[in-house]
């Protein structure tokens, strides 16, 4: 019997109005508070009162939203489990708030505080467990491997002469954009796209950035250590605290603390040098850490539905789908992989159980892939089709990423014209072991002996059916290179697939060795989540630029001081929604994500290859303004351009070429180290 089931049973615990705190529940929140103090004070090697304030109130309104969740449900309530249902339920509320309310951020603060507080007075007394030893001991090994793993993030920059090195991934510059946009009175709709003026909004995993926007809000923080020092390390936390509140529900506060230890303490293959450079489980969710949300926000909705099945309760069930419908707003990919696994699982056990839904169950996969093209109405469409064309250029792909690796060698089959289907046994067999680790080992060994032993339970055939997703969106997806997104769809989920078969294969490994000799199952997985934290720690540094030649580039980026003391002062002039312009495009955002301001163009390279819908757009008509901008002679010529761009702020990089009139150029707002800052607005303080 799994503590949910023990816990749902009447009279064998504490009533309690909500969530009160116990001494280690208390100790817990502590925790969760001191160390995200600790990263953001690193990463922005500052700290204030309103962070602290914000940071030391998060746990109490996390847990007390997810208190009010379970007792509206009438859910067995625990710590991590409480904790992930307030992240998922403030996530969602804020990221609605932006995208329907225009009001300030600082009403809906105020609006959260007074409904947390007063929402479970209006309750019945509701079932709530203390928070165990070993429930502290998750929490606390959580963070500190979070910790370890984020290591590139809360240390982010190194000094060089003349410029600064940053460390993290080059794409949270782009990250750190969607900080400020959130930040005002205006609605994201009103915003539009932060990178191109007058362009719509894009569909984005805009759940993931809400508590990190709140904390910016109340601290003044910067956009870019807000992302590095925060975002980044609490999702890295999540994730840890995610597979032992699924352990813990599905077995044993036991079994929740291995899967802890075998997801977030091993280091994957890739880390060991055995996977393909770009299946690293660790690398891949803290270099786009909407993954880290992705999998929590899944996880979260899979414990409701297992109950629901285990207990006979629809609501928990229908909870469980509706938990996994949001996870569109934290990682689409994630979504694409999680939510049909959710959804069968819902139909097949929805109570009472008949054969005829497994008819159900087939009419929503014809539905589902017949809806797919709506995919591709997206502003950023991510192509997705079921044709089979994708899987060998993919494989090519991955052959020419393996070049100059230790896995070289295995991949060199798939070098040739057509490799499929000759080589389709090889390309499953690499596949499993680069998505799936050791566990695409230890997970048969799991499943044949409770095959032999005759316990085969649900987790099991949840492992099989994620394994059989992966394998569908791998080899059934169709695409034809790196110009649409659906390689995202085809690599990406399989850190969902990781995460959920090694957190159940290790849970229910712990329950079976468990059943037989408790107490010596239970003192080895608390020694082995003591003694692996050192993992995060030493394969943490270093863990951004990841083990392929990709991270050269996209990692350790070198920019220039003068490029950034530009982009901070114009972030510290009025007012914050004034147009940017980067002489150079700004490939990477930089400009974008240090001055925390929009672009009237950015990264053209990158929107003209992923998004179909910005090739049909008129973006020509605004390149053909800027144009007009940068070539303007005389006075008239430079106020009318600006009048049709909306250009505030201009940056010059050393040695661009420019024709303005003298008057002008020669008057720049700020200067330094060959970098220019132009205040368009003055053009209109001269004379023509």
């Amino acid at each position: 019997m799994s503590e949910i089931q023990q816990l749902a049973k009447p009279g064998e615990q504490k009533q309690q109005p909500g969530r009160g705190f116990d001494r280690y529940g208390l100790l817990a929140c502590l925790f969760i508070s001191a160390f995200p103090i600790a990263w953001i004070s690193l990463a922005g090697k500052s700290l204030n009162f309103g962070s602290v304030v914000f940071l030391l109130a998060l746990p109490w309104v996390l847990l007390r939203t997810g208190a009010i969740v379970t007792a509206a449900l009438r859910f067995p309530s625990f710590f991590a489990f409480d904790f992930l249902l307030g992240v998922t339920v403030i996530s969602v509320a804020v990221m609605t708030w932006k995208f329907f309310v225009p009001i300030s951020p600082w009403v809906l603060l105020i609006v959260l505080l007074v409904a947390i507080a007063g929402i479970p007075r209006l309750l019945p007394p509701h079932k709530h467990n203390p928070l165990s030893a070993l429930g502290l001991l998750s929490v606390v090994v959580s963070l500190v491997a979070a910790t370890g793993w984020s290591q590139d993030l809360i240390f982010p920059t190194t000094a060089v002469n003349g410029a600064v090195v940053f460390k993290p991934w080059s794409d949270f510059f782009v990250h750190a954009t969607f900080m400020p946009r959130s930040l005002g009175a205006d609605t994201l709709f009103q915003v539009g796209n932060y990178e191109w003026k007058g362009l719509p909004t894009i569909f984005y995993h805009y759940a993931s950035y809400s508590i990190p926007i709140c904390l910016a809000k109340v601290g003044s923080l910067p956009a870019y250590a807000t992302v590095v020092g925060f975002w980044a390390p609490f999702g890295s936390f999540l994730t840890g605290l995610a597979s032992y509140a699924l352990g813990r529900a599905l077995w044993s506060q036991g079994a929740g603390l291995a899967a802890l230890v075998a997801t977030f303490l091993l280091p994957d293959l890739c880390l060991l040098n055995i996977a393909h450079p770009t299946y690293g489980y660790f690398w891949l969710q803290h270099v786009a850490p909407g993954g880290l949300y992705g999998v929590t926000i899944a996880g979260t909705a899979l414990i409701l539905i297992t109950q629901g099945v285990r207990e006979g309760r629809r609501a928990w069930i229908a909870s469980g789908v509706m938990v996994g419908a949001l996870v569109v707003f934290f990682k689409i990919q994630i979504f694409a992989a999680a939510f049909p696994l959710l959804v069968s699982f819902a139909i097949v056990g929805w109570p009472p159980r008949k054969p005829w839904q497994w008819l159900i169950l087939g009419g929503c996969v014809a539905v589902g892939v017949a809806l797919l093209p709506l995919a591709n109405r997206f502003y950023i469409g991510p192509n997705v089709r079921f044709d089979l064309s994708g899987s060998v250029w993919y494989w090519q792909a991955l052959a020419k990423l393996a070049n100059g690796t230790p896995v070289e060698s295995s991949y060199r089959v798939f070098n040739i014209a057509h490799p499929f289907p000759a080589h389709l046994p090889q390309a499953i067999g690499l596949l499993l072991v680069n998505a799936l680790g050791i566990f695409a080992v230890v997970a048969p060994l799991v499943w044949f002996l409770a095959v032999w032993r005759k316990t085969w339970q649900a987790s099991e055939a949840i492992s099989l059916a994620a394994i059989a997703i992966l394998l569908l969106m791998t080899f059934g997806m169709g695409g034809t290179g790196y110009s649409d997104n659906a390689h995202e769809f085809i690599h990406r989920p399989f850190v969902w697939a990781y995460w959920l078969i090694g957190s159940l294969t290790a849970g229910r490994l712990f329950a079976m060795v468990a059943e037989r000799r408790p107490q010596l199952s239970m003192r080895a997985v608390v020694v082995s989540a003591v003694a692996l934290t050192v993992v995060p720690v030493c394969y943490g540094s270093g863990l951004q630029r990841g083990k392929g030649s990709v991270g050269n580039v996209r990692s350790s980026i070198r920019v220039d001081r003068g490029l950034i003391d530009c982009a901070h002062y114009i972030r510290r002039q009025p007012p914050v929604d004034a147009v940017v312009q980067d002489s150079h495009l700004d490939e990477l955002l930089i400009l974008g994500g240090l001055s925390e301001r929009p672009s009237f163009a950015a990264r053209l390279d990158l929107w003209n290859r992923a998004s179909k819908a910005f090739r049909e757009s008129p973006y020509q008509e605004h390149l053909r303004k800027l144009h007009s901008l940068e070539e303007a002679t005389n006075i008239p010529a430079l106020q009318r351009s600006v009048r049709e761009t909306g250009i505030r702020w201009y940056v010059a990089h050393p040695d661009d070429p420019n024709v303005w009139p003298s008057e002008f150029r020669d008057q720049p707002a700020f200067e330094s180290k060959g970098y220019r800052v132009y205040d368009m607005q003055h053009s209109f303080d001269l004379r023509g």
